[in-house]
């Protein structure tokens, strides 16, 4: 391994979402974070109070990892994150869904510009085309303190996009990467838990996308949208974050054929380190029988990758995305892990197992780097 810690893009994360959903300022260190939200005794939020100020918190929320102080210590220095909204009734297990696409809209235009406000602090850097994304690059080969992430803008579920007509304007705004579905079945068509496919009116949407060069997300999709797009759609696919069906059960995650179907196409695919995803004992079909805490260390990501290379016979198709915070905080991430800068640990746990160091680096940054200067070529 090389002395320099290396580039990690991290090809899924929510900052938005954390952010604006559970409050985080995530300019802040992680620990100053973890302070502000520990269990507080009943009673006013400040002596001069005149009433309780209680808030009912997200069962999503979890302990805190992701910060944007952690990600340059850990030198993740390029994200995937995203604008993140689906039209869904709000369950006890997933409480941020909307009841509209005109409320999942907004939420979207407000993820949207949480980023730009970042970017107007100096915190992150749009990434929009192949030099800037070679500028960023080459910012973070000796980055500091104050050295800005590079930001990928992704959509995870199509729902904020309201028709064909307004792809082009997400396209200006930064928008490049899409998964149509997520959670349930949603404006566009049946994503995660669901047996259907598209809707008649999601094939105009996807002529725009594909017109505007925006790479297509087949992350949540389920088994049978996953088997539309791949017949319908000629553009860039990928698949942000994903682990293997073969080694944890459920529809979640890929199968072998889904696999193969993409990396055929020039696809990465992104693994994920939750627990939901990462143990073989569970099924994410059936989340109520997930356990309250981790079992599995950053090694278990490592076998996914194992199987992706073993399938495909090299290393080019896999990378992190980690989808950490999302949905959950450490409690579900891996047992050895602690913060974002702990990805750097988890290269070198690649290297351990044997992963040369022109391979790490492939997994830590070298192959999205490769799919979006294609996709954007």
């Amino acid at each position: 391994m090389p002395e320099q810690p290396t580039l990690i893009i991290d090809g899924h994360l929510d900052m938005a979402f954390n952010a604006l959903h559970h409050r985080r300022d995530l300019t802040q260190d992680i620990y100053t974070l973890r302070e502000r939200e520990d269990p507080k005794p009943p009673g006013p939020s400040h002596p001069d109070s005149l009433r309780d100020r209680k808030h009912h918190e997200s069962p999503s929320r979890g302990t805190a990892t992701v910060s944007l102080p952690q990600m340059r210590e850990g030198r993740v220095g390029i994200m995937l994150s995203t604008i993140m909204c689906r039209v869904q009734t709000p369950t006890a297990q997933l409480d941020d869904g909307q009841r509209t696409q005109a409320a999942a809209h907004a939420i979207g235009q407000s993820h949207l510009y949480y980023y730009k406000a970042l970017e107007r602090e100096g915190q992150i850097r749009f990434i929009h085309d192949v030099p800037q994304l070679d500028d960023a690059v080459a910012e973070w080969q000796n980055p500091d303190e104050t050295t800005p992430v590079g930001l990928i803008l992704s959509m995870e579920s199509a729902d904020p996009i309201l028709g064909p007509e307004q792809v082009q304007w997400w396209w200006e705004q930064g928008l490049r990467s899409v998964g149509l579905t997520h959670f349930g079945a949603n404006t566009w068509g049946h994503g995660t838990g669901t047996r259907g496919g598209l809707y008649a009116n999601t094939f105009p949407l996807l002529d725009a996308l594909a017109q505007s060069n925006i790479a297509l997300d087949l992350t949540h999709a389920s088994d049978l949208v996953f088997w539309q797009l791949i017949d319908y759609w000629q553009g860039p696919i990928h698949a942000s974050h994903c682990n293997c069906r073969a080694l944890v059960p459920g529809q979640r995650h890929l199968s072998d054929e889904m696999i193969k179907a993409i990396t055929e196409r020039g696809g990465v695919i992104g693994l994920v380190f939750a627990e939901g995803m990462l143990n073989p004992e569970l099924n994410f079909d059936t989340p109520d029988a997930w356990p309250q805490n981790a079992r599995r260390p950053m090694s278990a990501v490592v076998d996914h990758i194992d199987h992706i290379c073993q399938l495909t016979g090299n290393c080019d198709h896999v990378a992190i995305g980690s989808d950490l915070d999302g949905g959950f905080g450490r409690e579900m991430a891996p047992v050895d892990y602690n913060t974002i800068a702990d990805l750097q640990r988890f290269l070198d746990i690649l290297d351990r197992r044997g992963y040369s160091t022109e391979n790490v680096e492939a997994i830590a940054h070298g192959n999205l780097l490769r799919f979006f200067r294609q996709a954007w070529s």
